[in-house]
Formats: structure tokens, C-alpha cells, sequence
């Protein structure tokens, strides 16, 4: 497993849900993969690229061959996919490590130009996974059910997210996110990180602030088949943008 890496230029994507009904794996998502390849970047897909807690394993093996396929014009070019555990892919880890060229990591120390990035996908600074680990998986497993029959209803739930924690949330966190989302991310800024990358929550957005003397540069990349997110890390440098045909990385 990598921890810690090096790169220049790397593109930073999140929760794919690969296999779920509202996420199954897309020709947008094929083609902006092979731009990525194709511009010299490599990439980071930073949690959940596959989801096994709404979908089964056999809908997971019929998307793998064409996204296989591509991580291997990554590998073919000389450049890196790594793949960031996340909680609807963890009981997967066997399946990803089987697939040679993938870097496969619980999380990133990136060094990139002067900057020192950790890259996670952040399902252990959701207070509804760690109160009670239990209840939010079965609770996920009957939200699975009700996408296999109106699919469109996620949308509904990231709308209610944003208006329930915009009341109760942090004063300088993303909204529709908890705010321990926001103090995680101060927390590994202090441990020396000049940025922090996370996923997970599916709201995506930049922070920076400074908190009781500490500069906070926090990013959520949010999920691409909700909205083509993306992160750009190039030399040091960080943007996040949402992908149109057409335009260059």
C-alpha cells in the first residue's frame, strides 16, 4: 500500500458509487479519464469508486472492463492511478489490489511542488458512521433499495443536506456538510499539511480561512457522476473546477 507519494500533476475525482443506480459508470466519466491520461496527469480517485453496500458484486463486474481498460492507458504512458479506500468499496480492497495497475492506499501524503497535501476520503469524520457504525451501514443498505427504484432520489437528499446544515453547521465548513468535516481538516493542517482533499459527503467546495493562527486550505471534490467535480493539484498549485467538453484540465 501507498502512503506517501510524489507527483506534479495530479487529478483528484471522488465517490464514482460504480454500480449503484443513480451512478453507473458513464461514457462522460470514460472520456474524461481519458483526457486526464491524455494531458499527463495522473489521478487520484479518493473513495468510493465502486459501491458494494447499494449494489451488488456482479453490477461491479459488468462496468470493470471498461474502466479497467483505462487505468491501463494510465499505466501504458507512465502514469499513476491511485485509488483511496473509501466505506461503499472497503470489502473490495482484494478485488482493486487484483487489478496491477492501481496504487491502492487508506489515504495520500502527496508532495507536490512545495506543498504537502493529504488526500482522504473522510468517511471517519462522519459523526452518523463513527456514533453508531452499525445503524449507518444498514441504513445504507435500505437507502440501496429505494435508488433501485426512483434512482433520481439522492438529488433530493443532497438538497435536504444543504438546507439541515446550513442551521446547524460550521461557520467556516462547506455547506450542506457537518462541521466535523471542517475541524478534521484543521486538525491535519496543524499535524504540518499545507492542504487537505476529501471526499465522502458529496457536496463539494473549497475553505480558506484562518483559524486561531491556523491557514486552512480545505477541498471536497464532492461526486462526479452528481456533478463532474474535479481537482487540479499542479506543481503545488490546487483548483477545483468542474469538467465541460471541450476545455483543457
Amino acid at each position: 500500500m501507498n502512503i506517501g507519494t510524489t507527483s506534479d500533476r495530479m487529478v483528484v475525482i471522488s465517490d464514482l458509487h460504480i454500480g449503484n443506480p443513480f451512478c453507473d459508470i458513464s461514457k462522460d466519466l470514460l472520456d474524461f479519464m481519458a483526457q486526464v491520461c491524455e494531458e499527463g496527469y495522473d489521478l487520484c480517485i479518493n473513495g468510493d469508486g465502486f459501491d458494494v453496500m447499494q449494489t451488488s458484486v456482479e453490477g461491479i463486474l459488468d462496468e470493470l472492463p471498461a474502466f479497467a481498460s483505462m487505468v491501463s492507458r494510465f499505466a501504458r504512458k507512465g502514469q499513476t492511478v491511485y485509488y483511496v479506500v473509501g466505506n461503499h468499496d472497503i470489502t473490495l480492497e482484494n478485488l482493486i489490489l487484483s487489478m496491477k495497475d492501481i496504487r491502492f492506499c487508506p489515504f495520500i501524503n502527496l508532495d507536490s511542488g512545495d506543498k504537502r497535501i493529504r488526500i482522504e476520503h473522510g468517511y471517519l469524520y462522519d459523526p452518523a458512521f463513527i456514533k453508531n457504525p452499525a445503524m449507518y451501514e444498514k441504513l445504507v443498505h435500505f437507502a440501496g433499495f429505494i435508488l433501485k427504484i426512483a434512482p433520481q432520489a439522492y438529488k433530493l437528499w443532497i438538497k435536504y443536506e444543504k438546507i439541515k446544515n446550513k442551521k446547524r453547521g460550521s461557520e467556516h465548513g462547506l455547506r450542506g456538510e457537518p462541521e466535523s468535516f471542517f475541524e478534521a481538516s484543521k486538525a491535519i493542517h496543524e499535524r504540518g499539511f499545507d492542504a487537505v482533499v476529501f471526499g465522502h459527503t458529496h457536496h463539494s467546495g473549497e475553505v480558506n480561512v484562518e483559524v486561531e493562527g491556523v491557514k486552512v486550505n480545505y477541498f471536497n471534490t464532492g461526486s462526479f457522476m452528481l456533478n463532474p467535480d474535479y481537482l487540479v493539484i499542479d506543481h503545488g498549485k490546487i483548483r477545483l473546477q468542474q469538467w465541460q467538453r471541450g476545455q483543457t484540465i
